[in-house]
């Protein structure tokens, strides 16, 4: 029985005869789909143009914030497996291909595309809440400062916060590395100790791979990828559901691109289980006494259209390579064009974010956005910076009382403490521009503690909430603190920090208009 044109929307079974011939049906040695070849031969052409000019731009621009703040080595490597899965799926549309190559792509490449996906949102859900945890951690610490001056560190989570961020990491690695590694070791067993697996997916023999499709080839190698299948669709589900409380700064931003590609994944394993059930053989070729019923002529026909569902993975994956690196690529240059039109716009200078950073609704504003950009240690040390500066500035109006009474030494009788919680607790961004003091004066033993609590906040690498700045201020906080501190010991590093919030979450700010000039 000939096999006519595809009816797409015929619901009615096929016959056995039908079904049969359908099982043989080729696609790329099969003359009929000659301009469907053509067409998938100038796809995979633009497609990779298109995958490797957008890696190339993602490579270069991988110093610059919006790529920094995506984890350039886990994004672009997820890019790089990205590429290469799409490029092994067009190759069967194209060339006759060996089992082998289908065995590699679907227990191989698709669990390492699939679970470095899932680490990338794994990591925005954990890291947004851990960088919430961070301001709740800063704004409830508790300093025991004492007479002496020494920095007790038992009253702070320095030591195990840090933790957090390395145990994240270690979690992502381990679900990357760990899926893919057993995915192999099964994959490779099957074939050692399986039945007659050299006969049933011979390593090198080429053929029509929609005929191995329909006949399930080798399926018993394939079982692997329907358990991560049916894992990773019950993951995408509660990854969707964690990420729709998650806010993102960027309305196209990281958490769009993971929240969209986790409905597509799941959307697509869901057809691609029912096209399999339905429309591919569940018994070995040519055994037609034992097909007691046949599908129905559509599932037929979306499989052959799918490619047995292969294609709908493919579109998947082109949009993740879109989303994941062509879409930050878009974004730095539209940011770049965003920033030459207020150029000169006065609100755009560095001395009008200064004034931003001394409104108490703004920085309050900034803070939100610090948070879904996962750098609110920025924010942090900006407002305990200024709590530092208050604290001079009350040393220096209770010192000037205690000469004025003719006693210096009641100055210590302050409570300090008292003081510090209070501005920490209900912070006020209060402007310290008509605030004057010597950088070079040394910090009085009152309030010494608070200046030792800050570098275990933010400068010391095991800090809580530990800001990126250079080597060298690292350096000579270290060489002020150890033989003679200072109030103004921080002054370099709090340039560097405002630095890199004009030029991150600043811009974010402007574009989200949320600034009036009558307003500060």
């Amino acid at each position: 029985m000939q096999i006519n044109k595809r009816s797409f929307f015929d619901t009615s079974e096929v016959s056995k005869e039908y079904y049969n011939e359908y099982l043989n049906k080729g696609f790329v040695t099969n003359e009929d789909y000659f301009t469907e070849k053509i067409f998938y031969i100038i796809i995979f052409i633009i497609f990779n143009i298109f995958a490797i000019g957008s890696l190339i731009f993602f490579f270069k621009l991988r110093q610059s914030y919006i790529i920094h703040q995506r984890n350039f080595a886990l994004t672009f490597a997820g890019g790089i497996v990205l590429f290469l899965n799409i490029f092994i799926s067009f190759i069967p549309q194209i060339f006759e291909v060996p089992c082998f190559l289908s065995v590699f792509s679907a227990n191989f490449i698709n669990p390492l595309v699939n679970f470095i996906f899932y680490s990338r949102s794994l990591r925005i859900i954990l890291f947004y809440r851990f960088n919430i945890f961070k301001v709740s951690s800063i704004k409830n610490k508790r300093v025991r400062a004492n007479l002496n001056g020494v920095y007790n560190s038992k009253f702070e989570p320095n030591y195990y916060l840090p933790k957090i961020t390395r145990r994240i990491n270690r979690i992502i690695e381990l679900i990357i590395l760990v899926p893919t590694l057993i995915s192999i070791l099964a994959t490779v067993l099957i074939y050692i100790l399986g039945d007659n697996m050299v006969q049933k997916c011979p390593f090198l023999e080429l053929k029509d791979a929609m005929i191995s499709l329909k006949t399930n080839q080798g399926r018993e190698l394939f079982v692997v990828v329907q358990i991560y299948g049916f894992i990773y669709t019950v993951l995408s589900i509660i990854n969707s559901i964690l990420l729709l409380f998650i806010k993102d700064a960027s309305k196209y931003g990281a958490k769009f691109e993971c929240l969209s590609v986790s409905i597509l994944i799941t959307i697509s394993n869901i057809i691609n289980i029912i096209l399999q059930i339905n429309a591919s053989s569940r018994v070995d070729l040519y055994r037609e006494n034992e097909i007691e019923k046949t599908p129905r002529k559509i599932f037929l026909n979306l499989f052959e259209i799918t490619k047995g569902g292969k294609m709908l993975f493919t579109i998947v994956s082109i949009y993740m390579l879109f989303a994941s690196i062509t879409l930050p690529v878009i974004q730095y240059y539209k940011a770049k064009s965003f920033s030459r039109e207020i150029f000169n716009d006065p609100m755009s200078s560095i001395q009008y974010f200064y004034k931003v950073l001394n409104s108490n609704s703004l920085i309050a504003e900034l803070r939100d956005i610090a948070v879904q950009e996962f750098s609110v240690e920025n924010v942090l040390f900006w407002e305990n910076y200024q709590i530092l500066q208050k604290m001079v500035y009350r040393y220096q109006l209770e010192y000037k009382k205690a000469k004025e009474m003719g006693d210096e030494r009641i100055v210590s009788q302050y409570d300090f403490e008292s003081y510090y919680q209070q501005q920490l607790q209900s912070f006020s961004s209060s402007s310290m521009e008509d605030y004057s003091y010597d950088p070079n004066m040394e910090v009085p033993k009152e309030i010494l503690p608070y200046y030792t609590s800050f570098y275990h906040m933010f400068i010391d690498f095991n800090g809580i909430a530990v800001v990126n700045i250079s080597g060298d201020t690292v350096k000579r906080i270290i060489n002020n603190l150890c033989s003679y501190p200072t109030v103004g010991m921080y002054d370099d590093a709090k340039n560097e920090v405002v630095e890199v919030m004009f030029s991150s979450i600043y811009p974010i700010l402007l574009r989200k208009n949320k600034i009036i000039n009558t307003s500060l």
